[in-house]
Order: C-alpha cells, then sequence, then structure tokens
C-alpha cells in the first residue's frame, strides 16, 4: 500500500466516523415528525438553525445564544432551542465566528441559516434569518443534529 493510498483510506474512515455520528438516531417517524412540527409556547419564540448544504458536511459548526450552547450542526442538519423573547444574540462558529442581534417576539418562530462558505483551512460561515416560507423549505431537508444536547425525546424528562 503507498502512502497515498494510506492517507485516502484514513481519511475517508475520518469522514464516516464524523458524518456517522452527526445525526440523532430517532427511528420513531411520529417523532420526527412531532419535531418538524413543534410551535412556540406563549411566553417564548422558538428559533430553529439549519444548514441544509451538504458542502463541508464533515465540519461541526456551533451556535450559542447570549453565550450558551445550543448545539452544532454538520451537512443537512438542524438545532432548535425555546428562547426567551427580546433581544438576543446568536452567534455561529467555524473557521470564523458570524453573529446575528435580533429582537425575538414571544409566540414565534424563527428560522436561520448557516451559509458554508470556503475557508482557508476549513469551513467558513455566514449566520442569517429566514422568512417562513425559505426557511421552511430548508428545514424541510434537513435532519436532526447528534449535536444537541437540549433534544429530549417525547415522553421523557430531562435530568
Amino acid at each position: 500500500m503507498t502512502i497515498q493510498q494510506i492517507f485516502r483510506t484514513t481519511f475517508l474512515g475520518a469522514v464516516l466516523a464524523l458524518t456517522a455520528c452527526s445525526t440523532a438516531k430517532i427511528e420513531d417517524p411520529a417523532e420526527q415528525e412531532r419535531l418538524r412540527n413543534l410551535t412556540a409556547p406563549a411566553d417564548m419564540a422558538l428559533v430553529y438553525f439549519v444548514r441544509p448544504a451538504a458542502v463541508g458536511a464533515a465540519i461541526s459548526m456551533s451556535v450559542t445564544c447570549d453565550g450558551s450552547p445550543i448545539g452544532a450542526t454538520n451537512g443537512k442538519r438542524y438545532i432548535f432551542a425555546y428562547v426567551k423573547p427580546g433581544k438576543r444574540e446568536f452567534v455561529s462558529k467555524a473557521e470564523n465566528k458570524d453573529e446575528l442581534l435580533i429582537e425575538l417576539e414571544a409566540g414565534k418562530t424563527y428560522y436561520f441559516e448557516q451559509e458554508v462558505k470556503m475557508g482557508i483551512l476549513y469551513a467558513r460561515n455566514r449566520l442569517s434569518r429566514l422568512e417562513d416560507a425559505d426557511g421552511k423549505r430548508k428545514f424541510a431537508k434537513c435532519k436532526l443534529s447528534g449535536d444537541f444536547p437540549a433534544y429530549v425525546p417525547a415522553g421523557a424528562s430531562k435530568k
């Protein structure tokens, strides 16, 4: 085996390992449907962060709200959170850090996209708000991220 073949095999194995761990294992179609149809409570906003592009799929991009972690996405993945209304700062981190300051209203659902750009060492990102129709369309292309500590299956209690 040549050094080039060893490198290719090692690289492919690393990519497969990273992408295999990037999706929460939700086998129940009813649970998948429930997560796709959440509504914001009257006193909170519901925010979805989608990353519909497969470009840079192996690179994880984390998201925080006012400094508190929400989770991270890989290609074709999403995360969500219930957030108190008011002025909030969302930060998405990759090779760069992109910040978005927005006023959230209680009872509303918001969609944000982590757009992937070519970076120097690895992927860069840009965080933007999506209009509802565009957000729902891009959200439909994604699966729940495996790096999402706030996810609690229906009927389970968070410890």
